[in-house]
């Protein structure tokens, strides 16, 4: 009886639909080194639809926090990822930073997609870590304000996708003359600034200094000092709508006594909350139902204030608490009152910014 050598199919024999299915399955970390393999797999990985099939097939699946270290010269050099999904809590690995990012004056103020937005001293920049793509962004002509806007201390910014348009929207306020709350959107698509209505003269908002534009339900939010027609202060949340490219408020649980208070939003988990520090022991709030005052809702995690522990996201399904711990240079895991997982950072500032952060394939629009 003949008997007949069984051949052993090689990825390059697969047919191309079967090998997209099986790459569309894989890591991005695994996706980027597989562009090598042949000019095949580097068309089909470099392919636009193949990539947005790719980010919404794995999209709030593996996040990671991403933070800054400098080097021996005092500029950022490197970029670190933490990944906080699972059981544990653990470097990823370090990316070079992009000559253009390295100045000692950046800053993350925002995440979208696995873009990371960045600001310093002459410019923003919209950068994929995974990619090493980038697209710098000038700064509005404030001039005419006589405003030192990317110094100013009371700045924040963030990132937005419009799928729409297939467009991203570069969000930044601050305070110009006469103490009026000054916005701006940027949109990649027509390269060109736009003021946001109402910002300048209808909107009593002041943006706190130093946070990241958290992403949520299309829109992007920050917290702000809202002064009333009384002259009285309250803390709200801002929030930038991004297909109607408006601003609105959203109120905190219950008041907060804007002289003796700490607080911050947090994203991650497909969750919406908050933490609050006041003269009580530190408290999670989430959102139940978006822009629902009522649906506020308080965790029942609850935060050792005597370690000095701050709560900087929520990890997978929302029910764990990813905090800073000791002298910020510390991450940990709460869940129902138990803390596991520790990881120290690498170095970098005393108190490094930290941001949510989903590995992507992707690529920015080009202006029209």
């Amino acid at each position: 009886m003949d008997t007949k050598k069984k051949q052993q199919l090689s990825p390059m024999d697969l047919p191309t639909e079967l090998l997209r299915g099986i790459l569309l399955r894989l890591p991005v970390k695994s996706l980027f080194r597989f562009k090598c393999v042949s000019k095949q797999w580097l068309s089909l990985l470099s392919d636009s639809h193949f990539a947005k099939s790719h980010f919404d097939l794995t999209n709030n699946i593996n996040n990671k926090l991403l933070y800054l270290s400098r080097d021996l010269s005092g500029d950022y050099s490197n970029a670190y990822r933490v990944k906080i999904a699972g059981t544990s809590i653990h470097h990823d690995y370090r990316v070079h930073l992009h000559a253009i990012c390295k100045h000692e004056s950046t800053r993350i103020i925002g995440s979208c997609r696995g873009f990371i937005l960045l600001k310093n001293d002459t410019m923003l920049i919209l950068w994929n870590p995974v990619t090493d793509f980038y697209t710098a962004v000038a700064y509005p002509d404030l001039d005419f304000w006589n405003l030192d806007f990317p110094c100013s201390s009371f700045f924040c910014g963030g990132v937005g996708y419009e799928k729409s348009t297939d467009d991203y929207l570069i969000v930044i306020g601050s305070i110009k003359a006469m103490l009026k709350p000054w916005w701006k959107f940027f949109s990649l698509r027509t390269n060109s600034w736009k003021e946001i209505e109402g910002g300048d003269r209808f909107f009593p908002c002041f943006p706190l200094h130093r946070q990241l534009g958290l992403v949520y339900n299309e829109a992007i939010h920050w917290l702000a000092i809202h002064t009333g027609s009384d002259d009285e202060h309250s803390f709200v949340i801002v929030a930038f709508d991004i297909p109607t490219k408006t601003l609105s408020m959203i109120p905190l649980p219950y008041p907060q006594d804007t002289r003796n208070c700490e607080l911050s939003l947090m994203g991650g988990g497909g969750c919406f909350g908050m933490w609050i520090m006041n003269n009580t022991a530190p408290e999670i709030w989430v959102m139940k139902e978006y822009k629902v005052e009522s649906s506020w809702t308080k965790l029942n995690i609850v935060l050792p204030l005597y370690r000095g522990v701050i709560p900087l996201c929520f990890a997978d399904s929302g029910d764990e608490v990813v905090c800073r711990r000791g002298n910020n240079r510390e991450l940990m895991k709460l869940s129902n009152n138990q803390a596991w997982g520790r990881c120290v950072l690498n170095p970098c500032d005393n108190d490094p910014i930290l941001v949510m952060f989903t590995e992507s394939l992707l690529s920015l629009p080009s202006s029209k």
